[in-house]
């Protein structure tokens, strides 16, 4: 009985995760394909952006909470103590399909807010170095982009499992989390942007750019602020931006 609800528990998370809440709420009150606009991802930044902050708010809770938490929490001692490695399949399974929703096409976001409900129902304290490692980054760095300051925290996060001795689980959650980051941001961009890729350089500029920025372009304005109709630019070469 227990493995039976271990699968259906893990089948059901990633529907769960892949609910495109961003994608249906900017439908629903824009009449606009979220996908279409800014960075293309289906996610609260973009969201924000595109439809308005006031309604991210409710993005966010979705995500974060019933997405992200709610599958830990059922595998948990606290309902039907299946197990920590079944907690944290769930979790993972989750953040899979908030990143490839079947929903979508398999597109989706990054996962960057759903992990935090999912690594708070694993443990309090993780979440909050994750949190806080973006937030000091963010003040030393002082920049906008909020890809680099939460991807630092996500390369710190299987750090800080080891550091605070947390059961090897967890440890390969925030790893694999980790990995996921990299493979979406690497993959996700803009399809059509490798056609411009003429040498080696091009293509590890524009990879570079893609896992630390999360964008295909160094300027932040250009990208996050294009409407439908976008296109790729001319050339990449040295040119160090690309504005549309």
């Amino acid at each position: 009985m227990d493995g039976l609800a271990a699968t259906l528990l893990i089948v059901g998370s990633y529907f769960l995760g892949a609910i495109p809440t961003a994608y249906w709420m900017a439908r629903a009150i824009k009449k606009i394909d979220i996908r279409e606009y800014g960075s293309g991802n289906v996610g609260v930044s973009n969201f924000a952006q595109h439809v308005g902050k006031k309604w991210a708010v409710l993005v966010v809770l979705f995500d974060v909470v019933v997405k992200g938490s709610l599958p830990v929490l059922l595998a948990s001692s606290k309902v039907l103590d299946l197990g920590l490695p079944v907690e944290v399949a769930a979790g993972f399974v989750t953040l899979a399909g908030h990143n490839w929703s079947v929903f979508i096409r398999f597109s989706g976001g990054r996962a960057m807010g759903t992990v935090l409900g999912v690594a708070g129902a694993l443990d309090f304290v993780l979440v909050w170095a994750y949190i806080l490692t973006s937030f000091f980054v963010w003040l030393a760095i002082r920049r906008s982009d909020s890809a680099v300051s939460w991807g630092i925290a996500a390369v710190m996060m299987p750090v800080y499992s080891l550091l605070l001795g947390l059961p090897v689980e967890v440890t390969l959650f925030a790893a694999g989390f980790l990995l996921m980051v990299i493979v979406k941001r690497s993959i996700s961009n803009d399809p059509t942007y490798w056609t411009d890729v003429k040498d080696s350089r091009s293509f590890v500029r524009v990879l570079a750019t893609r896992i630390v920025f999360d964008r295909d372009t160094l300027a932040k304005e250009g990208w996050v602020k294009r409407g439908p109709g976008r296109q790729p630019p001319p050339e990449i070469g040295d040119t160090p931006a690309r504005q549309t």
